[in-house]
């Protein structure tokens, strides 16, 4: 684009205007260099005020935060800075006093592990934080509970190095057959935190008016309930006849526990379908596939064999950790299990590790989704779409027969059974099923974090169960 006049300059004209854009263009550097000098000079309080770039929301995407916020240098420049930015806004009882020290690992320097002891806790927590660049992000997190089956921990840790794995018990460093990571000075670290978490405000998506007083009912007392436990709950309801749903908390993301054995089903099944597997197809379990927690494989050697069929039934109805474990192997991948969830409508469920009875310290380090979610999946189950009908109705007819999950059923009426998975871990407290019975046949899915006993987090399940039962059914 010509932006001086059409008629031609002589070349003592042109020679001066080429002088004084020169000389703005040095004007304009120096000015540049003045204003960058003055922001670094005025410190994170000055930048956080200013809009953030491009880059600075997807660094604070990264690292959990919101992006509307620039990531405060402290949060990614040392390992208790990306270990507190992380866990901090999520964790109750975390503050700069819980950091507790941080190591570096001898054998591969660009890892580091951070202890935490949150308030309230007995034992500690261990983050694990990996250097990406010029920028350390927290990756792993488990608690140090077991030190006498340390071998537990192996599951979720497998790419930390060995020494940050066998120093995490000061008891067993005896056993060690690697240097002992180097302890670093705690650093200052990032304003994070306290942890915050969605209202348990009532939700609900397409009600019709003549369905309207009943569900605004059942959502005051599932707010009631869920205000009163002393973790953080929520609950999604889907009604499978009115194809409308209403929850408390329906978008919070929680600890899937074995909940999240209902993708991997529906990924097995997918590929039965296709004729990629058979029910009678069989699985070598490796080494790799252990796991400790529930199920009696973890008893068996590495080699041994079980068919698709025995190890969707263990997976499903002995809540089996290494069947899932090879299941998903078997199947393409945590990221192929996470592609079938997404497919399902399930955005915000994922395998982050393997399935394994160690918990981490958020749910964002951990496999995990939302009541919305399972409720969603739930719903494609039930309504023969999540894969062929047929296969749905095998997954419901699966889900029947759990002989370890009663939380939900203990809401309902003796004589009816719901088809549901539940899970559990330490301070986690899950249960997703469907519920085909009654005037409006539903789905609903029930999850908890931090709640502080198993005898709660049973209780809660069982009167949003309860409530929810009476609602759909014309009790009330």
């Amino acid at each position: 684009m010509n932006l001086w006049p059409q008629k031609k300059l002589s070349f003592a004209r042109r020679r001066r205007r080429r002088r004084w854009l020169g000389f703005l263009a040095v004007l304009l550097v120096l000015v540049g260099g003045a204003v960058y000098l003055m922001g670094r000079a005025s410190g994170d309080t000055q930048t956080a005020q200013q809009k953030p770039s491009p880059v600075h929301r997807v660094l604070r995407m990264a690292s959990g935060g919101s992006p509307e916020e620039p990531v405060p240098a402290s949060a990614t420049e040392t390992p208790e800075g990306a270990a507190y930015w992380k866990v901090a806004p999520e964790m109750p009882g975390v503050g700069p006093g819980s950091v507790e020290a941080a190591y570096r690992s001898k054998l591969d320097p660009s890892w580091a592990s951070v202890r935490f002891k949150p308030e309230g806790e007995s034992k500690p927590f261990f983050v694990f934080v990996e250097r990406v660049g010029d920028r350390w992000e927290a990756k792993k997190s488990m608690r140090a509970d077991e030190p006498d089956y340390a071998k537990n921990e192996v599951v979720p840790l497998t790419e930390v190095p060995k020494d940050l794995v066998q120093y995490i018990y000061p008891e067993n460093a005896f056993a060690a057959d690697v240097p002992e990571p180097e302890q670093e000075k705690v650093d200052d670290l990032p304003e994070a935190g306290p942890a915050n978490f969605a209202p348990p405000e009532p939700v609900s998506e397409g009600v019709p008016d003549s369905e309207r007083e009943r569900v605004e009912k059942v959502l005051g007392e599932a707010k009631g309930r869920i205000e009163g436990y002393d973790g953080v709950a929520g609950v999604y309801v889907g009604d499978l006849e009115g194809n409308f749903g209403y929850g408390v908390r329906p978008d919070e993301q929680f600890f899937t526990a074995s909940t999240i054995k209902l993708p991997i089903m529906v990924a097995v099944y997918r590929k039965l379908d296709a004729g990629e597997l058979s029910f009678s197809q069989m699985i070598e379990i490796k080494e790799e596939d252990w796991a400790a927690g529930a199920g009696w494989l973890q008893w068996e050697r590495a080699g041994t064999k079980q068919t698709v069929g025995d190890l969707l039934l263990l997976m499903m109805t002995q809540s089996d950790n290494v069947a899932a474990n090879a299941l998903v192997r078997t199947v393409g991948g945590a990221d192929h299990v996470n592609e079938v969830a997404r497919s399902l409508g399930a955005e915000n469920t994922l395998i982050y590790q393997k399935v394994s009875s160690e918990r981490a310290a958020i749910p964002q380090l951990d496999n995990r989704s939302t009541p919305r979610d399972m409720a969603t999946m739930l719903q494609k189950i039930a309504d023969g779409e999540a894969a062929s009908e047929k296969s749905c109705e095998y997954m419901i007819d699966l889900m029947h027969q759990d002989e370890l999950d009663w939380w939900l059923d203990a809401g309902l009426p003796d004589d009816v059974d719901a088809a549901n998975k539940a899970g559990w871990l330490y301070e986690v407290y899950d249960d997703v099923g469907i519920v085909k019975a009654g005037d409006r046949p539903y789905v609903v899915a029930i999850m908890s974090k931090y709640g502080q006993s198993l005898d709660g987090g049973e209780s809660l399940i069982k009167d949003l169960s309860n409530a929810v039962w009476e609602s759909q059914s014309g009790g009330s």
